[in-house]
């Protein structure tokens, strides 16, 4: 999302009038409009990433994903798998940081009562890569243009939101390594995850300033980095869905608090 757009997201949320608002969504939506003159936008194919990533160098990958505007609903263990493909650590910070960007967006019009239109590539693409496919005509997930009040549209169906526990008992990163590194059964360790409450991955760049973008404070290339220390796949696709469920209720109190001051 542009300057441009957070722009007018804040003036859609400033009780503005019903003509003012109308106005501001018509121009956050001209250049989406503009971009239909040659036909419309299509998602990068994940499997073009990985194909990238084997000659060019990680800034071009980036550079080329970005300029799709594509970004990927990827679990935890897709990130240990897109490296084992060849995808380098900084694309997968990219991939995670652009996917944490969308999320936080699809949050804020949730909130503010705004939307993206009726376009399923405006919303972070499904992927499965057994079969190196993405996107929602090649890949069985629900429609993100489904009418949904519970949580932001476009939400992974494997995101558990609203968190079960949020007010939990505290879980790091490091004890969850600790926990596969005991021996402890796979089942009760995504159990834990599901029923905890992630420390020091939420609301690391503050939570009351306004700022552009979020910071993931779980990274792709750490989920990746995850899996070669005994975290399994199971456990590393729990952390997704709970950083992420963590992550929405975060910025859904954040953004219902807009304009009624800060509490320092």
């Amino acid at each position: 999302m542009t300057e441009t757009g957070y722009a007018f997201g804040r003036l859609l949320g400033s009780g503005c009038s019903a003509v003012a608002r109308l106005a501001a969504a018509l121009l956050v939506l001209l250049p989406a409009f503009a971009s239909f003159a040659d036909g419309p936008r299509q998602p990068l194919p994940i499997a073009e990433v990985v194909r990238l990533s084997e000659s060019a160098p990680p800034e071009r990958v980036i550079q080329r994903i970005a300029a799709s505007g594509t970004t990927y609903a990827l679990r935890g263990s897709d990130f240990a798998n897109l490296k084992a493909a060849g995808v380098p650590d900084p694309v997968l910070d990219y991939l995670q940081q652009s996917f944490v960007d969308h999320v936080d967006l699809l949050t804020r019009y949730w909130v503010l009562g705004a939307n993206l239109g009726g376009c399923d590539f405006c919303y972070p693409q499904p992927v499965d890569l057994s079969v190196m496919q993405s996107g929602y005509g090649n890949v069985s997930a629900v429609s993100p243009l489904r009418f949904v009040l519970s949580r932001p549209a476009g939400t992974p169906e494997w995101v558990p939101y609203p968190p079960s526990e949020l007010a939990g008992l505290p879980l790091s990163v490091n004890q969850i390594v600790e926990s596969s590194r005991s021996g402890l059964p796979q089942a009760e360790l995504v159990d834990r995850i599901h029923h905890s409450h992630l420390t020091h991955v939420i609301g690391i760049g503050g939570t009351t300033a306004l700022r552009t973008h979020p910071l993931a404070g779980l990274g792709g290339a750490e989920l990746a980095g995850l899996a070669g220390q005994g975290v399994p796949a199971s456990a590393l696709d729990a952390l997704q869905a709970q950083f992420l469920a963590q992550f929405i209720e975060t910025e859904r109190l954040r953004y219902q608090n807009w304009g009624k001051g800060s509490k320092k």
